[in-house]
């Protein structure tokens, strides 16, 4: 298993630099860029559901990997995300491997550059504790906005994230967060 991911995580970064030593060549942001790769770190307030457990902060690591499909022309932008949480500590290994896509609606007259925006999304939380491999449902939503910073942008974005309840995977669902992420998009 952790042949797999230790795989997935290589294939995510190799598959990754090639974008961003491209967009980064450009220069500049201009109109004919079909495609924006980001990157965010994240930070919540996590509220479980699970009776006998408190609310803490989450500070969420490694990032979220995002792949925006630019359109032409048009306010609505789909964009894949990715994180992946892997961690070996003490014999014991875990993991969460969380998929989703969201939808943006560019709300200012910068489009999908510059401006604020309106997102919203739904993914699977696959994870495994070390004793057993279980799957929950994830819906997402939020408000944000990209700052322009030379050829990029910088991305914030503030939201609510609600995982259903999964027996295997413990802590990994049955929670609510409220909290943001900060990060880079690079235009290709």
């Amino acid at each position: 298993m952790q042949k797999i991911f230790g795989g997935l995580v290589f294939t995510a970064v190799a598959l990754s630099l090639p974008v961003a030593a491209i967009a980064q060549r450009h220069g500049s942001a201009g109109s004919s860029a079909t495609r924006e790769f980001g990157v965010d770190l994240n930070a919540a307030y996590v509220s479980p559901n699970a009776s006998g457990v408190d609310a803490g902060i989450a500070i969420i690591t490694p990032v979220d990997f995002r792949y925006g499909f630019v359109p032409r022309s048009g306010k609505i932008m789909w964009e894949p995300r990715l994180t992946l949480d892997f961690s070996t500590v003490g014999g014991n290994t875990t993991y969460r491997f969380t998929p989703d896509v969201n939808v943006l609606y560019a709300n200012s007259p910068g489009g999908h550059r510059r401006g604020m925006y309106f997102t919203g999304g739904a993914g699977l939380v696959m994870g495994d504790l070390g004793a057993g491999s279980g799957t929950a449902f994830q819906l997402n939503g939020g408000v944000g906005w990209r700052k322009p910073y030379e050829s990029a942008a910088w991305r914030y974005e503030v939201g609510f994230q609600w995982v259903s309840s999964s027996n295997n995977l413990g802590p990994f669902a049955d929670y609510f967060a409220i909290g943001g992420s900060i990060g880079i998009s690079l235009w290709h």
